[in-house]
């Protein structure tokens, strides 16, 4: 997956995490099939969270990339207005999961902890 305006840097990130999500993903709609069957709700909740928490990442890349090349007072304006963003788009789709009919809230927030969780193990498999 390449989009062309994030740099190199951006787009390799999103590679190694995007495969990585999909399985996360994938493991917790098999282990909720016993509790809720084949019903929609958690894959579009997941989708959703996704979804959200590429936005997410792609955003913050894209904000500290081009923050180095402002002034530090405006660097700061800069990265607080897109936390900002970052924040009211994860907020947006929280509400999204907890509103519409069709999704399972919790499945709409487990994605957003998914960085953490494959950045964590992966500095752990470096290490040992």
């Amino acid at each position: 997956m390449r989009i062309k305006f994030l740099s190199k840097m951006v787009n390799n990130e999103l590679d190694m995490l995007l495969p990585r999500t999909l399985a996360i993903d994938i493991v917790i709609y098999l282990a909720t099939l016993p509790f809720y069957g084949f019903t929609a709700e958690i894959p579009a909740g997941l989708a959703l969270g996704t979804l959200a928490m590429l936005v997410n990442i792609t955003l913050l890349g894209y904000a500290s990339e081009h923050t180095v090349e402002r002034p530090l007072k405006q660097a700061k304006r800069y990265m607080f207005s897109f936390y900002l963003i970052r924040m009211t788009i994860m907020g947006a789709a929280i509400v999204a999961g907890f509103k519409l009919p069709w999704t399972n809230p919790a499945a709409v927030c487990l994605p957003l902890f998914y960085p953490k969780a494959i950045y964590t193990v992966r500095a752990l498999r470096k290490k040992y």
